[in-house]
Parts: C-alpha cells; sequence; structure tokens
C-alpha cells in the first residue's frame, strides 16, 4: 500500500497469454490485499477465446472502503507480459498509470504512456529458478515494489499459503528477484 495515501482506490491490470500465470497472480495479490490486510477486493479474471496462447488478464481493485462498481475502468499499474496484451488492455491506463512489461515480449510500447518499466521478467525467472513459467511471480516482486498496493510481508504471506512446500523456495526466489530488480530501476529513476 502507498505509503503517502492509505485510503486509496487502486486498480491493478494483469495481463498476458493464457499459461502465463496471470490468474495466479491475480489470486495472490487478491489473497494478499484482502486476507492479510483486511482490505476490499474485487477479482475479475478475463480470457481469451483460446485458453493457451491467447490474451487474457486478471484485474484487482482494492480499497479501504466498499467498492461501488466491480470493474477496472482507470488501472494504476498494467502489467504487460506480451505484445498482444499490452496492445489490447493499455487503452485505460491512467494517465500517472504504471505500465509494467516484459521486454523479450513487448517489444512496442503504446504511445503516450509515461510511467513504463521494463524488466525482464521472463529471463530472470529462468536465471533465479531455472523455469520461465516462475516469471508471473518474478512479476508479483516487481508490483509490490512499484505499486507499493499491498505490503510486501502480505504478498510474502499470501505465496507460502498458496505454493506447496516443495515450490516454496524457489517461488520466493523469484518474488524477491522481481522485487530487486524493481528496486534497481527506481534507483536508476532517482539517480538520473
Amino acid at each position: 500500500m502507498r505509503k503517502d495515501d492509505k485510503n486509496k482506490h487502486y486498480e491493478i491490470r494483469f495481463s498476458g497469454s493464457g499459461g502465463q500465470g496471470m490468474m495466479l497472480l491475480g489470486d495472490i495479490m487478491a489473497e494478499a490485499a484482502g486476507n492479510h490486510e483486511d482490505r476490499e477486493i474485487v477479482l475479475t479474471k478475463s480470457y481469451g477465446p483460446e485458453s493457451r496462447g491467447g490474451a487474457c488478464r486478471s484485474e484487482l481493485i482494492i480499497d479501504e472502503r466498499p467498492i461501488n462498481y466491480p470493474e477496472v475502468t482507470r488501472p494504476d499499474l498494467m502489467l504487460a507480459m506480451t505484445q498482444l496484451s499490452c496492445d489490447k488492455y493499455h487503452g485505460d491506463l491512467s494517465p500517472d498509470g504504471i505500465l509494467l512489461v516484459d521486454p523479450m515480449f513487448v517489444r512496442s510500447i503504446p504511445p503516450g504512456i509515461k510511467n513504463v518499466y521494463a524488466i525482464p521478467m521472463t529471463q530472470i525467472a529462468k536465471d533465479v529458478t531455472g523455469k520461465e513459467i516462475a516469471a508471473n511471480v518474478v512479476a508479483m516482486g516487481a508490483i509490490a515494489e512499484l505499486g507499493e498496493f499491498v505490503a510486501i510481508e502480505s504478498v510474502q504471506q499470501a505465496i507460502a499459503e498458496r505454493f506447496p512446500q516443495a515450490l516454496l523456495e524457489s517461488n520466493q526466489k523469484a518474488f524477491d528477484a522481481g522485487r530487486g530488480a524493481a528496486q534497481k530501476l527506481l534507483a536508476q529513476c532517482v539517480a538520473s
């Protein structure tokens, strides 16, 4: 949660292709905010006509107060893991919103977006865990740092509850690597 505005209404869109774990990412972030911070949440999921390979999205609204309209209309942060999802879902991003992309798959940034962060989440996942499928957890770490919508500890707790013990260590490494990459980007922005 942002340190400067505890009562703000947040809208987040996680987008990619079927099979990249966007639904799981939304589930974990919703659990972190709803179960561990006792905040109001609305989570919606939308698949393209294809279950694997087509554009899909998971959207999360977080608020301290009851949520009157259960649809994301102006995302404060959007994750785009593919070019198709970036092109398809970026149009209603808030003017000050953050667009987080994986440059391995998103090579063309739509014009007019001020806050774009490119983190090679798929490559980081492969380097840290040996599996590209952990890119969604790398993204979760980056989002936790960049957006500050939910406390880091709450997300870590939700991850610990979601993954079986055999997968927990590698997913914690992926989450920490995502946080580290985002911290590095933020430090570069401050320095320039």
